[in-house]
């Protein structure tokens, strides 16, 4: 193995995830260039979304104003029930790979049983923040991964951790989260060892917001003691609180009616070299968001310019929410699985309409979207201006403004 140029080790997780990114531009290039209908390929990703319910109340939550407002005994109404996720998953393509997602997706007192499910039959991948991932849970989610790449089961777990001890549990409202996460992270990294298994690899995701600036570049060495692969670092997003987002045409909103995060330039540029040249001394693999290293910057200064993005995910990806409501993206409902099935929505006027819209032109709801990508985007790090390794050695300190240094 060798140095990689984003900050980490070119290992197998890396070389999947330029699989997973390669394989998904071959599979939507024919329809996405030449499909005046808006007509695609049967989808190869899925994304369910198990239940909104949480056990954690995260500011930067999509849902955090739904949780902190609606009486608990009432979250749950309407939700698909186990019968109906079960079908839901019978009817996913056979080569096709299903993220469970919430949401809290251990919540949901059934979740094992559909997710074992999903794993006879399918490549897996489950998003949690593992507070709930006990040892017996994780034991049985190792026993659940494939031995090769070319098997059924649970290949990936993505993690959600955003920053150190202290800062993690102020972000996630809630005292001692952050060791809970950690043992959850470690029990399916000792468990695969245990059993000399590959998979499942584990990705950690950290979403880039003032509160942890100061704490990202000890991201790396937490990942790396916890058995993780991957850093993946997530841009924050404030499109869900848009009112009727999904529901009202997304051309609707316009880039004012965002009211999108900001992070000093300086200390976010500095923070992110720091924390690449961390990783590269651990091993650990960075994953950015699949933009030129300065647009990340923009992200969170003034911006950047969507004309240069465009998606594909919407080509080859289906979000089936917690009560069935069926997206090719969250920004436009489709249809209901409570009345068609995934096939007859997957195609009909309205997603046909939604994916011609979506490649002619973005919509401003689609910044900062982990989805898009830059139309000259290259898995060479060079050539999207990542600090190569020699600048990475020479990162200085990160400075902290006095409000974020005080968090407790």
């Amino acid at each position: 193995m060798k140095a990689g140029q984003l900050g980490g080790i070119v290992n197998i997780a890396g070389g999947i995830t330029a699989l997973y990114r390669n394989l998904n531009r071959m599979y939507s290039e024919v329809p996405y260039r030449f499909s005046k209908s808006g007509r695609t390929l049967p989808t190869w990703h899925y994304h369910l979304e198990m239940t909104r319910r949480c056990n954690l109340r995260c500011k930067m939550c999509q849902y955090i104003d739904w949780l902190e407002t609606t009486p608990t005994k009432m979250q749950a109404d309407g939700e698909l029930t186990t019968e109906e996720w079960l079908d839901v998953v019978d009817q996913t393509g056979r080569m096709s790979l299903i993220t469970f997602t919430g949401g809290e997706v251990f919540v949901r007192k059934d979740f094992m049983e559909v997710f074992e499910h999903a794993c006879s039959k399918r490549r897996v991948h489950f998003i949690t923040n593992a507070t709930m991932l006990t040892d017996a849970r994780a034991k049985r989610c190792v026993e659940l991964a494939p031995k090769r790449m070319a098997g059924k089961g649970f290949f990936f777990a993505g993690i959600s951790i955003d920053g150190t001890k202290d800062v993690h549990d102020t972000i996630r409202a809630q005292k001692g989260s952050f060791e809970k996460s950690i043992a959850g992270i470690k029990a399916l990294s000792n468990y695969r060892k245990e059993m000399g298994k590959t998979y499942p690899l584990i990705h950690i995701n950290t979403v880039i917001q003032t509160e942890s600036l100061h704490c990202l570049p000890e991201m790396p060495r937490i990942a790396h003691d916890a058995g993780a692969n991957v850093l993946n670092l997530l841009t924050e997003i404030r499109s869900h609180d848009l009112p009727n987002l999904g529901h009202v045409d997304p051309s609707t909103f316009s880039r004012g009616d965002l009211k999108q995060p900001t992070v000093e330039r300086e200390n976010l540029d500095l923070a992110l070299r720091k924390t690449m040249a961390e990783a590269n001394k651990l091993g650990i693999e960075v994953r950015l968001p699949r933009m030129p290293y300065e647009d990340v910057l923009n992200h969170y200064d003034q911006g950047y310019d969507l004309k240069q993005f465009e998606c594909r995910a919407v080509w080859v990806n289906l979000y089936i929410g917690s009560k069935g409501g069926v997206y090719p993206c969250f920004i436009y409902k489709a249809g209901n699985v409570k009345d068609n099935t995934l096939a007859e929505i997957r195609n009909n006027e309205g997603v046909r309409d939604f994916r011609n819209r979506r490649r002619d032109s973005g919509f401003a709801v689609c910044r900062g979207c982990c989805d898009i990508e830059h139309k000259e985007y290259d898995t060479n790090p060079e050539r999207n201006g990542i600090p190569a390794l020699e600048e990475l050695a020479t990162a200085g300190a990160v400075s902290v403004p006095d409000d974020v240094a005080s968090i407790k």
